[in-house]
């Protein structure tokens, strides 16, 4: 289950080295949705009293954030409520 875990980080940043590439400019875009990812998951834990609903804040969290942007803070709420954890 490593290895296939292993080979999945692999192949998505491979994906998103090869969009950044075709940006104009991929080390701003890369930048800011970075911090576009780690601000949504600071937001969805600020709001957590609100919602009930918050994602922990640990390396393997802030690199989905971080490396996915959006998308990556929507899967980490899907997984939240489909696993219950």
């Amino acid at each position: 289950m490593t290895v296939f875990m292993f080979v999945c980080r692999v192949v998505i940043l491979v994906c998103i080295c090869i969009g950044y590439s075709r940006c104009r400019h991929p080390f701003v875009t890369a930048a800011r949705n970075s911090i576009s990812g780690v601000g949504a998951m600071l937001l969805v834990n600020l709001l957590s009293g609100y919602t009930g609903c918050y994602i922990a804040v640990n390396t393997a969290t802030v690199f989905v954030s971080s490396v996915l942007s959006m998308p990556g803070v929507v899967c980490l709420l899907v997984m939240k409520l489909i696993y219950n954890y």
